[in-house]
């Protein structure tokens, strides 16, 4: 086997390993390309290695590849950089209302597909936007898109993808920091799948600190909008606890949960049939029966499905809900999109903060104005 030395690039160790190497000896014949990456990244485990290769920042002979590809004699393995940025808003103090650009399609989604995006940077926290049917975090043995598995290219220019790549790898085997005391832009927050929103990371240590300090002080407020099934008269806050442990439905609990734990519920916009323009709605008895409330939702730490346990326990969940609305004994077999409407828009913290409306298109013009007003005003 023979290398090249092309352009070098910072190992995990520090040190300047080659960007590419050929597989020039019999011997690598056969084997499997997140093996053979040893030869440039020496530091990084297998883990980090096939995030490398998934992230888009490996290619044989000039084209992507898996982390299974078998070499050939004669293959050219080469590192390269993140595809530039197009148009990237600048850091500012403040972005709110700013949605920043539109990015190229991630591995695994349709140009059809609404499209994560990079929003802004604030010091050291950078807001990303998290469409509905994307996953936050990436799944242990899965190969479904995450925001987390794009962080490379979404963060080009604001961290060295191969450095990323390394320190990524040593926080999945349970390190704060990456190899060679690297740290790896850190999500700070998870939405469900079927939640859009903003979605907040760390590109240092001390900020991911920060942002959980604040958090249990209370001082991190995070606004969403939902649509809740019936008519919400008043202002309520739930104040019961959860518990979230190895439960695919979190359960609410009959005691105090303490204020920052607590999910607080503002009336914005009732809707009662024609206004609302949502084709799901169409045949849905219980909507024309009992409405629908556009609601503001605000936490400060938030649990797994908080806002959504919340709202179902005092009467009035999400609306179409699969997992804690009631359903409908009365809709038609089959018309249920099995799709829920929440959207966390608003998140203010002591030195930041970010404010993305939700991309709802059926939203009358003074429904939408309520929504973007609550998430950048909180009243």
């Amino acid at each position: 086997m023979s290398s090249h030395d092309g352009a070098n690039i910072p190992a995990a160790s520090g040190q300047p390993v080659a960007r590419r190497f050929e597989a020039a000896d019999a011997d690598m014949a056969g084997q499997r390309l997140d093996y053979a990456l040893s030869l440039l990244l020496p530091q990084m485990g297998l883990r980090g290695r096939k995030r490398c290769i998934d992230s888009g920042l490996v290619v044989v002979n000039g084209r992507s590849c898996t982390a299974a590809q078998r070499l050939r004699k004669g293959d050219v393995v080469e590192l390269v950089e993140a595809s530039p940025r197009s148009a990237m808003p600048a850091p500012s103090a403040r972005a709110e209302g700013h949605e920043g650009q539109p990015q190229a399609c991630g591995a695994g989604l349709t140009g059809g597909q609404e499209q994560p995006r990079f929003v802004c940077r604030q010091g050291d926290l950078c807001f990303f936007y998290k469409p509905e049917g994307l996953h936050t975090a990436a799944l242990t043995g899965s190969t479904a898109p995450s925001l987390e598995g794009m962080l490379p290219q979404l963060l080009a220019g604001q961290a060295d993808p191969v450095a990323f790549a390394a320190a990524s790898a040593g926080q999945a085997a349970g390190q704060s920091l990456g190899q060679g005391g690297v740290f790896a832009p850190q999500l700070l927050q998870r939405l469900d799948r079927g939640t859009s929103g903003i979605v907040c990371a760390a590109l240092t240590l001390e900020a991911a600190q920060d942002f959980r300090r604040a958090e249990a002080a209370g001082r991190c407020e995070k606004r969403y909008v939902a649509l809740l099934a019936g008519r919400l008269e008043e202002y309520y806050t739930v104040r019961l606890a959860l518990r979230t442990d190895k439960r695919s439905k979190t359960r609410v609990l009959d005691c105090d949960a303490g204020r920052s734990r607590w999910t607080e519920f503002l009336p914005l916009h009732y809707f009662d049939g024609a206004e609302l323009n949502l084709p799901a709605l169409t045949e849905d008895s219980q909507f024309h029966r009992v409405g629908l409330t556009l609601a503001g939702c605000r936490i400060r730490r938030g649990a797994r499905h908080q806002i959504r346990a919340h709202a179902a326990a005092f009467g009035h969940p999400l609306w179409n809900d699969p997992l804690y609305g009631d359903g409908d004994p009365q809709a038609a077999p089959g018309t249920s999109s099995s799709r829920f409407f929440l959207h966390h828009g608003g998140l203010w913290l002591p030195e930041a903060s970010c404010v993305v409306k939700p991309s709802w298109t059926f939203l009358s013009e003074t429904a939408a104005r309520r929504a973007l007003e609550w998430l950048a005003t909180g009243c």
